[in-house]
């Protein structure tokens, strides 16, 4: 039996340094979240080659980074999501299998595996250009009943509410417990009214946001108030707040805030799906909110440290206290 399973986009990140005049070049507003077509990602990279600009390739998606790092950590994880078939999907899937995941593929005849251009601006703030391709949509019928039986807890990318919401229903209706992460704040904002549907209907045992994520879920400034709408869609909610640290709170009335470690900023990519991994590994382990929420902090400390949503690797922790 699996003790975790991922269901997510399958992305390769594409990762590039740029000045904000570029980002006003192609009308994007730092920090934002834009879904493209094949063409115009390809318009995107022929601007980024005529400035020269090195562009850095690793594969990525948020469910399979955490999947990827929890393994490294020593959870027993698996991961299923839609590429297409070609060099791109299987290499991607290749690569989660020789990281110590489990992989459970969908193949798409018709689109190519999809992409995420992460451009970084000289305040290590991210803006994502997304071509979706085989990711586009998941098809409900694609999801395996018994692959969902099978596994003691289902991981879930928000990202699946788009164009796969029959999908999504049929996970959180099959699956035995489900850990849900809220996605970019733009796409709540579109599906809001359908995530919390599903989430009052079947609540996830643990509902992680940041707090851009938290605010467009719940409509509220406040971290308490965003912790306590959060909660009424879910037994357990962990609300990141960037460079100072994670607050959560149970259903029971328990919390904790675990300040952020100070860290020399390289790439912020992935600092959340690193968090969620570490958290997830220790919390299963032995249920303590205190101990799993300090693995996630060094866990995402870790990564920011090097390029790469996935650049962790577990002997940095003992650099790290």
């Amino acid at each position: 039996m699996n003790k975790i399973l991922g269901f997510g986009q399958v992305l390769w990140d594409l990762t590039v340094f740029v000045d904000f005049q570029f980002l006003r070049d192609i009308n994007m507003e730092a920090g934002g979240h834009r879904v493209v077509d094949f063409e115009t990602l390809n318009a995107i990279f022929d601007k980024l080659v005529k400035k020269d600009k090195a562009i850095v390739k690793n594969s990525g998606g948020s469910c399979a980074n955490v999947m990827s790092n929890m393994a490294k950590l020593g959870s027993q994880t698996a991961f299923c999501g839609k590429h297409g078939d070609d060099a791109d999907g299987w290499k991607y899937m290749n690569i989660l299998s020789n990281e110590g995941v489990k992989t459970h593929s969908i193949v798409d005849k018709e689109n190519s595996t999809g992409q995420l251009l992460s451009l970084i601006t000289p305040d290590k703030d991210r803006t994502f250009i997304v071509y979706r391709g085989a990711s586009e949509e998941l098809p409900a019928d694609l999801v395996d009943k018994e692959l969902l039986h099978m596994s003691d807890v289902i991981h879930v990318e928000g990202y699946l509410i788009t164009n796969s919401e029959e999908a999504l229903w049929k996970i959180f209706e099959e699956a035995n417990k489900i850990t849900f992460d809220l996605a970019a704040y733009a796409v709540i904002e579109d599906t809001r009214p359908v995530l919390q549907k599903i989430m009052n209907k079947h609540p996830p045992m643990i509902l992680f946001s940041n707090i851009n994520e938290g605010k467009a879920f719940t409509q509220k400034e406040n971290p308490e108030d965003i912790l306590d709408i959060m909660l009424q869609y879910s037994e357990f909610a962990v609300l990141t707040l960037g460079e100072k640290g994670v607050m959560l709170k149970k259903a029971n009335g328990e919390q904790h805030f675990e300040p952020a470690i100070k860290t020399k900023l390289v790439d912020t990519t992935g600092a959340g799906d690193s968090f969620s991994a570490g958290f997830l590994h220790e919390f299963f382990k032995n249920c303590d909110i205190k101990k799993a929420s300090n693995l996630g902090v060094r866990t995402a400390s870790a990564t920011i440290r090097k390029l790469g949503a996935r650049s962790f690797h577990p002997r940095q922790l003992d650099e790290i206290t």
